[in-house]
């Protein structure tokens, strides 16, 4: 489904371009963002304290001149979104829990003993744990910017300088959380109590028996993960996007620089359990454009 509408939003660029073949400009641009993950006014130990990391933006555009000064550019890009904190921070332990069913799979199913002994587990330990890791978290939108744009020549020369801004719309691809290191699995944000210890002791007894790799991952240290969140994500975004930039035209073609940013108006997260945060990302991007005609 994700893919056919970056499909049709690639189709959309390049119709308008045929349609309008005499005032149209085709174009990429790609770069850095700097994303990070805002807080959307619920805050939970899972959801404070990301700072902004380092991903990757590309797109295509198609830019229709109305008059010398004002055109309007429609895009679809990918737009690496995310954050990322390290040190002593906490992990929803259903998170945990059920990718200790997974790994166990039909094994699970076949044994009520197991499944109850992981349930039993879930009930008694606190809704966060806490693990001294590096963490990032990843998500890949499908970005749709429709953008007015404002242009400034500098004289007679070929430079100009350019503003625009408009709405965008995104479509989430993947979402990802990347723990790395190994860490003690603790029930305090202190990280004085390990998980395990905070236990009753027929619980750790039962999970040694019906669930031995839970047991050893809550008594030693667990090693860092790659865990698929896309299903705990909404799946579609909106906000508003602007830039703001400086263009070289060399006959036909240009080339251009620009620095923007954007940000999301829906908190990302479908269960408050995990937080309620915003997107949003500084941009720096470099393009060619160029024209038919």
């Amino acid at each position: 489904m994700k893919n056919a509408i970056a499909a049709c939003a690639v189709a959309a660029v390049l119709s308008v371009g045929t349609v309008f073949a005499q005032d149209v400009k085709f174009g990429l641009r790609a770069g850095v963002n700097l994303p990070n993950i805002k807080s959307g006014g619920k805050n939970t130990p899972v959801s404070e304290g990301y700072s902004s990391r380092l991903a990757s933006g590309i797109g295509l555009f198609t830019e229709l001149q109305l008059n010398p000064k004002w055109s309007v550019r429609l895009g679809v890009e990918y737009s690496g979104q995310g954050g990322k904190k390290d040190g002593l921070q906490a992990m929803p332990t259903m998170r945990l829990i059920t990718g200790i069913a997974g790994e166990m799979g039909m094994a699970m199913a076949a044994d009520p003993d197991a499944a109850a002994a992981l349930m039993g587990a879930a009930a008694q330990m606190p809704q966060y744990y806490y693990a001294n890791v590096n963490n990032t978290v990843r998500f890949d939108y499908a970005m749709i910017p429709v953008l007015a744009q404002y242009s400034i020549a500098l004289g007679e020369s070929p430079w100009s300088v350019y503003v625009n801004a408009g709405p965008f719309v995104s479509f989430l691809v993947s979402g990802k959380q990347i723990s790395s290191g190994n860490s003690r699995l603790y029930a305090d944000a202190a990280g004085q109590t390990p998980v395990w210890d905070a236990l009753p002791l027929d619980i750790q007894q039962t999970l040694a028996t019906a669930i031995p790799n839970l047991a050893n991952v809550l008594q030693n240290e667990a090693p860092g993960s790659k865990t698929n969140i896309t299903g705990e994500m909404k799946s579609t975004n909106f906000g508003v996007i602007g830039n703001i930039g400086i263009r070289y035209q060399c006959g036909r073609n240009a080339f251009f620089v620009e620095g923007g940013g954007n940000y999301g108006f829906v908190t990302v997260q479908q269960d408050d359990a995990n937080g309620s945060n915003r997107l949003g990302a500084a941009s720096i991007m470099a393009g060619y454009a160029f024209s038919f005609f």
